[in-house]
């Protein structure tokens, strides 16, 4: 390993490789710099007050109660996006990878995808597309004229580079409205698609009003790229961040040592920020995510978004099969989850249990998957795209390809496509019993009565009257004693699944008890899964 922070490397097959940057052996890990932890809000009963349990640090003690991650629902008419006739650019690979970015837009009210594409070609090569769905599922792919594909200008390709987008709906310049890290594009030897020859190395900012027609902006660089151009997957605005000089984050991949016996090093997560999207900096915090400090190989590809006042991270968690494919084996990865209270220092969350596994041997998702960088969050329900492979997928990435092979990458034959599983709203986590039968409970820290007429509600699921459901008890801040008319007796069961279903006591509401502080005591019968509290409007 060399001695520099950063430098191209060369693989077993003798190649160069310099947009996978390389992390010595003593950058980060010797340091493990601890961030200080943002204080977590008081929870206090002001309507629109939530608290989730993505982190319990809201959680006073627990009983019998276990921190389960929760596993999304894939569509079953999966995958989604149709690939592209045998004749058209993405014939082969349609998905969330190089361009990984599908939103909601709440003001469009549609589903936007910004996605890599491929056909068959033997070369490394993808372009951007652009397609649009009402519901998540059924898509369309416009025909926007903006480059000639084998002589035809009836295609969705947007972009002839690939990376993340950002609606920035707080950008005051309307021409600037989205935002893309551009790096490419990709050359062809052949004459399909004509890319201009870029001037510059690295990457650049680009802009446009509508996330279609794009305009190209500065350069994006910092000292730790060494004037290369990053293999960057995230870019959000993030305005939870109390700090305006970190308002907008890129995630950067790098190379990093492994205390494996049979792999020397993977991929980690880094950080960068910055107030605008351009002038940017190394975070002091990093790595964001490490695959040597888990069990898993590699940290591929990342989803990264605030989420209920903590910040959540869907991670590919990537590993070899020893089964004779390749140099190390085969490529395997599912989808597992890390949260964070302040968006820069991570924690591994329940890392047995994944938000999106893989398929099973014989579907199209069965080998690995990767993740789009955003959520795509409509009416409250969390919606996670992702892109599957199947286990056709042997030989990959570079590295892994062994010196007969004799173009680029395998992955560029193999068909890659876009899924979606879903969430409900504070759905990536949730409280239940361990063996979801045996009763427990979860006290919370005490909590402000600031509105003596809100009512609270919870969202909980996998309830059915006499079997499993939730009780709720108001406790005196200091006995911890329920008061007159609160206690767990008094509490009308809650037995019916909703997000935010409203808990009624014998004595009344949260106005009605005898004390401006207080704490909550949930009680978990059977199966059921308590996701949130909050305080709505009686």
């Amino acid at each position: 390993m060399p001695a520099s922070a950063y430098s191209a490397h060369r693989t077993h097959r003798g190649e160069r490789v310099d947009a996978l940057l390389l992390v010595s052996v003593s950058r980060y890990h010797a340091r493990k710099y601890k961030a200080p932890l943002l204080e977590r809000p008081d929870i206090n009963t002001s309507t629109g007050q939530r608290d989730g349990f993505l982190i319990l640090d809201g959680i006073e003690s627990t009983y019998h109660i276990s921190h389960r991650v929760c596993e999304a629902t894939k569509h079953p008419n999966n995958p989604v996006l149709p690939l592209g006739d045998l004749h058209e650019w993405d014939a082969t690979q349609a998905r969330p990878w190089s361009s990984p970015t599908v939103i909601w837009d709440d003001e469009d009210r549609v589903f936007k995808a910004w996605y890599s594409g491929s056909d068959a070609a033997p070369e490394k090569w993808t372009a951007m597309g652009y397609a649009t769905s009402q519901d998540g599922v059924t898509w369309e792919k416009p025909h926007l004229h903006l480059f000639d594909w084998r002589g035809s200008s009836a295609n969705n390709i947007v972009a002839l580079g690939y990376g993340p987008v950002l609606k920035d709906n707080a950008e005051p310049d309307s021409a600037k409205r989205y935002k893309m890290f551009k790096r490419g594009p990709r050359l062809r030897t052949d004459d399909a698609i004509t890319a201009p020859v870029p001037d510059y190395k690295g990457s650049r900012a680009n802009y446009s009003p509508d996330g279609i027609h794009w305009t190209e902006g500065p350069k994006i660089d910092i000292p730790e790229w060494e004037g290369r151009s990053p293999d960057c997957g995230n870019l959000i605005r993030d305005d939870q961040d109390p700090d305006p000089s970190r308002r907008f984050k890129l995630i950067w991949q790098a190379r990093t040592p492994l205390s494996r016996p049979d792999k020397p090093w993977g991929r980690a997560k880094l950080l960068c920020y910055g107030p605008d999207m351009v002038n940017i900096r190394n975070a002091d915090e990093n790595p964001l995510l490490d695959p040597d400090d888990g069990f898993e190989y590699e940290n591929h590809h990342v989803l990264y978004a605030p989420y209920g006042g903590a910040w959540v991270m869907a991670y590919e968690y990537g590993w070899y099969v020893p089964n004779g494919y390749g140099i190390y084996g085969s490529y395997c990865a599912d989808i597992r989850l890390a949260v964070s209270r302040d968006g820069l220092r991570f924690d591994r969350l329940d890392v047995p249990q994944p938000v999106i596994p893989r398929g099973r041997n014989d579907e199209w998702d069965g080998g690995l998957l990767v993740i789009a960088d955003k959520p795509a969050i409509k009416d409250g329900t969390v919606h996670l795209f992702y892109g599957g492979n199947g286990e056709e997928w042997t030989s990959w990435p570079g590295e892994n390809t062994p010196d007969e092979y004799p173009f680029a990458s395998t992955g560029q034959v193999r068909l890659s496509r876009l899924g979606v599983a879903s969430l409900r709203e504070d759905g990536f986590t949730c409280l239940e019993t361990p063996d979801r039968e045996v009763p427990g409970f979860a006290v919370t820290e005490t909590i402000e009565r600031s509105d003596p007429t809100t009512q609270l509600s919870i969202n909980v699921s996998d309830v059915r009257q006499n079997r499993s459901w939730v009780e709720v008890e108001i406790l005196d801040a200091t006995t911890e004693q329920p008061f007159d008319g609160f206690a767990r007796g008094d509490c009308v069961d809650l037995c019916t699944d909703g997000w935010r279903e409203p808990v009624r006591w014998r004595g009344g509401g949260i106005g009605d008890i005898p004390a401006s502080r207080f704490k909550l005591r949930f009680w978990l019968y059977g199966a059921a899964r308590l996701y949130a509290y909050g305080f709505d409007a009686a």
